[in-house]
């Protein structure tokens, strides 16, 4: 299997469906073009207006042509700032599925609005206040079905604003129409939805379908459903719909946009094609009324899903988009904003908030596919500490496991696995072992044995037609194929004494309708064997994840008596998760296959099954060191990943495109939640040069929070210590510097998990009243914000075609630049780029907690001092900054008090801090070694440091006259140290 996948050199598009090649897809565009799209079909019926016990209220949906209501609508309104519409069959053939409470939506779901509601003509209005204070309302039209939102007076979304809706029951088999009490004389000429209407209707694929050799098994028929939503006003970007390899300001593809997790060997860049995660969250910037608001919104659906992007003209204007999937039910919530950060909040309040990572996992990680002997790693290990280079975590793919089953070692070359995983902790390093979900066939394998006889593994059904019991013969039914000639009359020459009775000829019966069979249908008890498909190991099975059983089974595989050869020091990468199925249609599962626990079609859980992967997997790191924080890394993901997990964004190419597209993917990831992101250093597919692993690792150490550099097994070792002398000091001075930053790396991932804050995210998240934030293509595409602190531009071409770079910094109070703290105001600005360093500007008005003392790794640097860079306001003299602190490793921070979280503010001359929570004194350091001040009209003459109302002298500030301003840096010594535990303050004059 592998020789054949690597034969090639690009993705193979023929594996891979588009919106065409797809029924119900192309089923709904063809029902979007119909002649009657005006007309409205689905109507809300407001006298069924029913309270919900979660503070929502329901409504019965009736189809203009059929008889009675079949559909019911629940609207939630959050306080948050959220208007969440769901709509689902009324008693259908077949229990759609539903994702269980908790496992996207948090449980209990979010806190309900205080609400008032109206009825006016047409429309059910209902009004609430943002937190803010802003007036909400959202207007839930009748018919057709649409729902309005508007913020403040201004309408920001429209769903179903042009009639794009549908919702395909579930019909009996081959029927035309699903079950209504209304009686059909011409079921051909029902319009009533995708799959049932007069225009050319499409039923291909409506009961099977084949493609890649493959034949997709429909025994429920057709269940897809589709809406279209409107984003008003001005509206000049559209962000999110990761995971796509394309630009952050989204394009409006021809092509939809895919969502259908898959293992794409060798993705393409520009393209909306599926990749190995869903998160389907489109974030609008709206001008409108004067104003500059952003809003989200989100469709929750782990079936394959295509988005459409639309525009009226082109250019400015609405922008539209129209959404399908597969099957499962409507479930759609819009995000009212109106800023960046309360959308962010609102999609946190929703699907819950990301935990603390360790310290360590935010530090550098070295990983490829493989490191092959016990030897190997060690000799990675030492050559790290030879030059000096700081790293924490090494990783084994595969080639590690006898044979591709996991959870097992390769004895040959790993023959003492747990002293090799304790020598690495001994050099307070972690490791991380891949283990993939697909189960090596293999009878003295354990984990296949115990999973195969507790019944828990996914499922092929093999259909048997049986007749259908509730199909009866209709009354008028007629089977007598010959009757007696009415019009013949007995010959007068007829002598019946000698030619006996006369009988009258037999013609053909014009009633004959033939000869009844009842209808055959898929017998409900069809034959389930266990199913099996091709992965890295062979025949592989593939576990019932969806079950709570399985994942309870499988996170105890982790514990330490159970996993041989690892320590708590031991984490876990899940890859291959989509899943991958090397001789599967599309290389993934048939979705045909069926999950055991509840009779779930594969159809309508496929984009969430990697996410319920590493959730085992969490949950059983979890439970095997108490008060230990987990460590997953997953390829596939769906919405509320990010409370389990990492993500990298895929086997990626050592291309410059690559490297620019990973500014946009990461940003894309980020606005979907997913903090804990990055992409592979250096590409993981061919060998970069050194200048390109160089500008790689610039830009990764700046805006990658998850930091890994991984390659294939036919490249070259690209660790950084194997490139010429220039090329490995240019490297480390690029991890030195990820090192140094780590306090402020640590604290704002505290404030995604607190406040949910994006770590990484886009320049308009920050500025959405800069208009160039959401249209200046540099700042779109190259640039990217280290939370409200730091600017970064990415370098993505060779020097040879780039020797300078147009950087776009914000309107603010200015930016200090990172490599010498030369003062910029807002504005464009040419950089003259050399391969020291990239463009990176600190925001005018921060204060920034550094770390000055680099050690081999996070672990050992806990109990040094910190560093505070002061970046001033130049007007007014003035910055703020936060910094956190815990224990970097366990929970015990969840108890509310047992960190540190200060607020740092210098004002008038003065450095001072507020701060919360009790940080044991021998846990971690909390003192400060130094300050730099940068942006003071004069150079200082004195410093002092004032501790528990005690002033103490510090050594004269060393100060320099900043380039390009008449501004001062200052560097304070500050001894002894300042310990942040006690009030204190530093103050220069």
């Amino acid at each position: 299997v592998l020789a054949l996948v690597l034969e090639t050199g690009a993705v193979d598009r023929s594996k891979f469906r588009t919106c065409e090649q797809g029924s119900f897809c192309r089923r709904y565009k063809k029902w979007i073009a119909r002649p009657e799209r005006e007309k409205a079909l689905w109507e809300v019926l407001p006298q069924t207006r029913t309270p919900l016990a979660d503070g929502g209220v329901s409504f019965q949906v009736k189809h203009t042509n059929e008889a009675i209501a079949h559909l019911l609508l629940k609207l939630n309104i959050y306080a948050s700032g959220m208007v969440r519409i769901r709509l689902n069959e009324i008693e259908p053939l077949h229990t759609r599925h539903e994702i269980p409470a908790g496992d996207v939506v948090t449980e209990p779901p979010p806190k309900a609005a205080q609400v008032s509601t109206a009825e006016e003509t047409g429309k059910t209005v209902f009004k609430f206040a943002a937190p803010d204070g802003t007036e909400v309302q959202a207007s839930l039209h009748h018919a057709p079905l649409g729902l309005e939102v508007a913020v403040g007076g201004q309408v920001l979304q429209r769903l179903n604003a042009r009639n794009l809706l549908n919702f395909e029951r579930y019909r009996k088999p081959k029927e035309r129409l699903p079950p209504d009490s209304a009686a059909v004389a011409s079921p051909d000429a029902v319009l009533l939805d995708a799959a049932a209407h007069p225009h050319e209707l499409d039923t291909n694929g409506l009961w099977e379908e084949p493609f890649g050799g493959h034949t997709d098994q429909k025994p429920r028929g057709p269940a897809s459903l589709g809406m279209d939503v409107s984003f008003l006003g001005d509206v000049p970007s559209l962000f999110g719909l990761p995971e796509h390899a394309t630009k952050a300001s989204l394009p409006f593809y021809q092509e939809p946009y895919r969502f259908f997790n898959l293992d794409v060997f060798e993705y393409e860049i520009d393209e909306p094609m599926a990749l190995y995660g869903a998160i389907p969250i489109i974030w609008a910037i709206h001008r409108l009324g004067g104003k500059t608001m952003a809003s989200g919104f989100l469709w929750i659906n782990p079936s394959e899903t295509f988005v459409k992007l639309e525009r009226d003209g082109s250019g400015s204007g609405p922008a539209h988009a129209w959404w399908t999937s597969e099957s499962g039910v409507l479930d759609t919530v819009v995000m009212v904003g109106p800023t960046p950060k309360q959308v962010s909040a609102q999609f946190h309040d929703l699907t819950g908030h990301g935990p603390m990572p360790g310290l360590w996992a935010l530090g550098k990680h070295q990983c490829r596919w493989n490191y092959m002997t016990e030897k190997d790693v060690a000799t990675v290990d030492s050559m790290y500490d030879k030059y000096d280079i700081p790293y924490d975590t090494i990783w084994l793919d595969i080639e590690h496991t006898d044979g591709k089953a996991y959870f097992s070692w390769n004895s040959a070359a790993f023959p003492n696995p747990k002293q090799m995983v304790d020598n690495i902790s001994a050099k307070r390093r972690k490791f991380v072992n891949v283990v993939d979900p697909h189960i090596k066939k293999e009878e003295k394998f354990h984990v296949y044995r115990e999973v195969r006889d507790k019944g828990l593994f996914t499922k092929k059904v093999t259909y048997k037609q049986i007749d259908d019991p509730s199909d009866a013969k209709p009354a008028d039914w007629v089977e007598e194929s010959k009757i007696s000639d009415p019009s013949a009359t007995q010959p007068p020459e007829w002598n019946a004494e000698e030619d006996g009775p006369w009988v009258a000829p037999q013609i053909d019966n014009p009633a004959y309708k033939g000869v009844w069979h009842p209808r055959k249908i898929n017998d409900p008890t069809p034959d389930l064997t266990d199913f099996e498909g091709w992965c890295w190991p062979g025949t592989s099975l593939y576990p019932d994840f969806t079950n709570p059983e399985m994942r309870e089974y499988w996170g105890s595989q982790f514990a330490l008596d159970k996993y041989a050869g690892t320590n708590a020091d031991t984490y876990i990468w899940n890859d291959m998760n989509e899943p991958s199925v090397f001789n599967g249609p599309e290389v993934t599962m048939p979705r045909d296959a069926v999950h055991p626990y509840g009779m779930v079609e594969h159809r309508d859980v496929h984009n969430m099954y990697g996410y319920y992967v590493h959730r085992a997997t969490f949950e059983g790191l979890a439970k095997r060191t108490q008060g230990d924080r987990p460590f997953v890394l997953t390829r596939s993901f769906f919405i509320g990943s990010h409370k389990y997990s990492a993500i990298w964004t895929g086997d990626n190419y050592a291309q410059w495109s690559h490297l620019k597209a990973s500014i946009a993917m990461v940003g894309a990831l980020t606005l979907g939640g997913q903090s804990l992101v990055g992409a592979d250093v250096g590409g993981f597919f061919k060998h970069p040069d050194q200048e390109m692993t160089v500008r790689w690792y610039q830009l990764a150490v700046l805006i990658y929070p998850f930091l890994r550099n991984h390659a294939h097994l036919e490249t070259p070792r690209r660790e950084p210590y194997v490139f010429d002398e220039p090329t490995m000091l240019r490297i480390k001075a690029s991890l030195q510097l990820r090192y140094k930053m780590l306090p402020l790396w640590y604290t704002l991932f505290h404030q995604w998990n607190t406040a949910a804050e994006p770590v990484v995210r886009p320049l308009f998240w920050d500025f959405l009243d800069d208009p160039q934030t959401h249209e200046n293509e540099q700042a779109l595409e190259d640039q990217i914000m280290l939370g409200e602190v730091l600017l970064v531009h990415g370098i993505t071409k060779p020097s040879s075609e780039q020797t300078e770079a147009t950087v776009y910094l914000p309107k603010a109070a200015g930016w200090y630049s990172i490599q010498d703290g030369a003062f910029k105001s807002p504005g464009a600005h040419v950089h003259k780029l050399d391969l020291d360093s990239i463009p990176a500007y600190y925001k005018a008005g921060t204060v920034v907690p550094l770390k000055s003392r680099i050690r081999r790794s996070s672990a050992c640097m806990s109990l040094d001092p910190f560093t505070l860079n002061v970046y001033l306001d130049p007007q007014t003299g003035h910055a703020k900054g936060r910094l956190y602190i815990d224990d970097y490793r366990t929970r015990a921070y969840e108890d509310g008090k047992s960190f540190l979280d200060i607020e740092l503010e210098f004002k008038d001359g003065i450095l001072k801090a507020s701060s919360r929570g009790q940080l044991p004194e021998a846990a971690v350091g909390a003192e400060i070694e130094r300050v730099e001040i940068f942006g003071l009209k004069s150079a200082p003459q004195s410093a002092e440091a004032t501790v528990a109302g005690k002033a103490v002298a510090l050594p004269v500030p060393k100060s320099r006259a900043l380039d390009g301003s008449a501004l001062h840096a200052a560097v304070v010594k500050v001894k002894p140290f300042v310990d942040m535990r006690s009030e204190w303050q530093i103050s220069v004059k």
